[in-house]
């Protein structure tokens, strides 16, 4: 969900490039024991396709372009056999080697034999190859710009043409909004048509084009199409979808749009040239100046283990504290916290002393009791509203995390008589709604929680619902894993900003029902949180 671009630059650029110059495996899971990867090598058949679509991967989740997040993927057909296609396995775009691309058939079966990490929506890819034999490249995106046009009445508009919608509540699936069967993509490959992109209702969208390098192009071009018309609609007045038009000299031969051919493009390396080609040229350059000039062969490694599950849960707590103050992220800025709840002893919490999230460490971590006092004695540097995590902790068992956040995205709807509903699949948990903490119907004099009396009436208010709204204040939402509470946060503020975005667009907006909650795609492995780990440093 992403969507949802800043200071602190150079200091990113320069992390990033350390982390990606590392040479070992992506580990997954619980930074033990990944899948294997298809391992590439240099005289592999097809090589350059495959550091071009590690390259395609990585620009794409640049922050140049921000097309794709830690979600998303991108495939390109074969060059030398055009029943098999290339996609990488289970990880963020912006961690993908040439060591984790797997090559499939159109049925979206691995070629080498059965394997667990693979996308739940591979099936997007396949399926679209085998209707369309144009077709060389696609990605899968969910920009929030453009899962915005995907819940409103209000179309899309290309050009002179609109961006048709796939609403796969129309098929039958399992509830999770996902494109992960032979069938629903197939549906939703008949539904592209001879189109060259698909919004999916509540998802985001599908781009395909006759080469990877003009795909970069039109996926970002797409995305800025809808941020273009959102600025004309909140302009007001008329305006034309396609100022430059082009008039067809009288006498000359109509053509349709499926007998429109587009000439592929193929980057002679020079940087110059068309516009597929000049742009591809150009974030390439980027993207290798993060990695000594060369297509990563492997995944950078996870942070040095702990020595001890309490230092591991402390370490974790302080990369979860980085990850949301993080741009990526965006969540907290000098002020909110997040808590994470002793394994070994669920009758006390971690969580760090009274500094900003963006700099909280593994030293900075403090054990409390469900009191919210400090196990190892009295302290001066706790946070000020503590007791909202140890009177949510005490109410509900089931809570391992807590977050609370002052997300300006978030806070308009607990200022707003608009009720925050779910309009991406990573908010569905939202459901019909989320209750409303109104602090003055406890204590008018006082605007934070402040007392144990204070976080018993937010942990009432929460019940059993994943987060409570604090009006004019901010949210507490919590979840059954530390790593699940910092996606469950992340989806809320795309969610919030999708629909801020839909309802400005001035039509009728479709919500979403509320859905299952997934496994990961590969077991104990969170692409979301392993990506956002390796580029975010917690020291």
């Amino acid at each position: 969900m992403g969507a949802f671009i800043m200071p602190q630059l150079s200091t990113f650029l320069s992390t990033r490039a350390m982390l990606l110059a590392a040479g070992i495996l992506f580990l997954s899971g619980c930074a033990s024991q990944a899948p294997p990867a298809e391992a590439q090598t240099a005289t592999h058949p097809e090589q350059a396709l495959i550091e071009d679509l590690v390259l395609a991967n990585r620009m794409l989740a640049s922050r140049e372009l921000s097309v794709l997040d830690a979600f998303g993927h991108v495939s390109m057909r074969s060059r030398t056999n055009p029943n098999h296609y290339f996609i990488s396995r289970y990880v963020a775009p912006g961690m993908v080697a040439t060591s984790d691309i797997i090559e499939n058939d159109l049925e979206s079966k691995p070629v080498s034999g059965a394997r667990p990490d693979e996308y739940r929506e591979v099936y997007i890819h396949g399926e679209i190859y085998k209707a369309r034999p144009d077709v060389m490249s696609i990605v899968h995106s969910h920009s929030p710009e453009l899962v915005a046009f995907s819940v409103s009445s209000i179309p899309l508009r290309n050009g002179d043409n609109v961006v048709p919608i796939f609403d796969i509540r129309k098929f039958k699936g399992d509830g999770s909004g996902l494109i992960n069967t032979p069938a629903m993509g197939q549906a939703m490959a008949e539904s592209l048509g001879r189109s060259n992109s698909i919004l999916l209702l509540g998802h985001g969208v599908v781009v395909t084009s006759n080469s990877v390098y003009s795909l970069v192009s039109n996926v970002n071009g797409l995305r800025n199409t809808a941020r273009l018309q959102q600025m004309l609609i909140s302009m007001g007045g008329t305006w034309d979808p396609n100022p430059r038009r082009v008039t067809a000299q009288p006498n000359t031969p109509q053509t349709s749009p499926a007998q429109q051919t587009q000439q592929a493009v193929v980057p002679s390396g020079t940087g110059g040239g068309r516009g597929g080609e000049r742009g591809w040229e150009y974030w390439k350059q980027l993207v290798l100046k993060l990695t000594d000039g060369k297509v990563p062969v492997s995944s950078p490694p996870a942070p040095a283990g702990a020595s001890s599950p309490d230092d591991a849960l402390k370490q974790d707590l302080a990369h979860a504290n980085r990850m949301l103050a993080s741009p990526e992220l965006g969540i907290l800025d000098a002020f909110g916290h997040v808590s994470v709840r002793n394994p070994r002893n669920p009758n006390h919490y971690f969580i760090s002393r009274y500094i900003s999230a963006g700099v909280v460490t593994p030293n900075d971590i403090i054990e409390n009791d469900l009191d919210s006092q400090p196990a190892a004695g009295p302290r001066s540097d706790e946070y000020q509203e503590v007791y909202m995590h140890g009177e949510i902790y005490k109410a509900r068992p089931d809570v391992i995390a807590v977050l609370h956040a002052h997300t300006p995205e978030i806070v308009a709807f607990t200022q707003s008589s608009v009720t925050l509903r779910p309009v991406v699949n990573g908010g569905a948990f939202i459901g019909d709604g989320l209750p409303m903490f109104d602090i003055r119907k406890f204590d008018p004099r006082e605007t934070i929680i402040t007392s144990p009396a204070l976080g018993r009436a937010v942990a009432q208010a929460l019940g059993n619902r994943p987060a409570v709204l604090l009006k004019g204040h901010g949210i507490a939402l919590t979840d059954s894993s530390l790593n699940g509470l910092i996606s469950r946060a992340y989806n809320l503020r795309v969610n919030a900003r999708i629909q801020q975005q839909a309802i400005a667009l001035g039509g009728k907006i479709e919500y979403l029902p509320q859905q299952p909650a997934l496994p990961p795609a590969a077991a104990g492995f969170d692409r979301a949180w392993e990506y956002w780990k390796r580029i975010i440093p917690a020291n």
